[in-house]
């Protein structure tokens, strides 16, 4: 199920970031995503969780063994699409490899 981030506490938030954590450390490792794509802060970032938990979500589907035989390339496409969305959004925070700034 989608994560409603704002419909959970702190403390809830706090242990979904982290097992989300898990599978955004392997998403950078398998597809060598740098800090423009995301960023070590991307935690402290709204846009950024919600991206990521969504993209998640959607590759849980894309690998279950019910999906169709094209769901995994269907993903694909649509992380092609996020991975634009989030150099957007990490130029927007103005954080660097070396300095994190909080959102305003």
């Amino acid at each position: 199920m989608p994560i409603l981030w704002c419909a959970h506490t702190d403390a809830d938030q706090r242990g979904l970031l982290e097992a989300l954590a898990d599978w955004v450390s392997w998403l950078k490792d398998r597809y060598r995503l740098d800090h423009r794509v995301v960023p070590e802060c991307w935690a402290q970032h709204s846009e950024l969780v919600e991206e990521l938990s969504a993209l998640h979500l959607a590759w849980q589907v894309a690998y279950a063994s019910t999906s169709p035989a094209d769901a995994a390339l269907t993903w694909h496409e649509r992380f092609a699409m996020a991975r634009i969305r989030f150099g957007d959004w990490v130029a927007r925070t103005g954080c660097r490899p070396d300095a994190h700034r909080p959102p305003l």
